[in-house]
């Protein structure tokens, strides 16, 4: 039985996703405040966790960042009552896997949630021993240029020389990109890679995340190809 953890100060939000978690054979735990939530998911395995945007003691974007920190990266899904795309993207930068308003249909609630639990057992399924040692013979080769090195293996970009501080979405986006470099990858295809969605109106946050990378990158290395999407290219200029 997959097990979920539910943080909100919602008495009546609680009962309600609880109720439809359950009836969907979930083992659920909930709590009412940031606090609780974050010495919960600390000190017990969940397959996945649902967290209100404001909460008493801490936030749901506090206790996402507490526990990526620590190591901890079950994914967490982050419920609000505020449709603000400025959120969403703080949310997602925090760590988080998926945010969501509180208005998102039941049913769809249910299916992101099933589908971030399944991406994640994927990812983390032990490989055989045939695996493994492909794994280590086929290591990514970094890509080098004269301002930027991309290290695949060690997850490091370098920019003129100094490390670049970027965050995990961030990296991994650039990283995506930079494996399929002249090649143009669409905005719904990247929202598909990196969060299981394909909404064209989710689109912004591409945008907002590709702009920061840009931005970080002093305007190198990523172009778009208007109506098409974003690639990398080598060239500097």
């Amino acid at each position: 039985m997959k097990k979920i953890l539910i943080a909100d100060d919602d008495r009546s939000i609680l009962t309600l996703l609880s109720y439809h978690f359950r009836q969907n054979d979930f083992e659920v735990t909930i709590v009412d405040d940031g606090k609780k939530a974050y010495d919960k998911a600390r000190k017990n395995p969940f397959d996945l966790i649902l967290l209100d945007l404001m909460m008493p003691e801490f936030s749901g974007i506090e206790v996402t960042q507490m526990l990526r920190k620590m190591g901890n990266f079950t994914p967490i899904l982050i419920l609000t009552a505020r449709d603000d795309d400025e959120m969403k993207l703080v949310g997602l930068e925090a760590g988080s896997d998926e945010y969501l308003d509180k208005t998102t249909p039941m049913k769809e609630i249910l299916a992101r949630c099933s589908g971030l639990i399944r991406r994640s057992q994927l990812y983390n399924q032990p490989l055989s021993d045939s695996a493994l040692q492909e794994e280590v013979i086929e290591r990514p080769e970094p890509l080098i240029t004269e301002h930027l090195v991309l290290d695949f293996d060690k997850k490091e970009i370098y920019f003129d020389g100094k490390i670049l501080d970027l965050t995990k979405r961030e990296f991994e986006i650039l990283e995506f990109l930079a494996q399929r470099k002249g090649n143009v990858v669409s905005r719904e295809r990247l929202l598909q890679h990196f969060w299981g969605i394909s909404d064209v109106a989710e689109t912004r946050t591409i945008d907002v995340l590709i702009s920061k990378i840009r931005k970080k990158l002093d305007n190198r290395y990523i172009k778009t190809k208007r109506g098409f999407g974003y690639y990398f290219e080598e060239n500097e200029t």
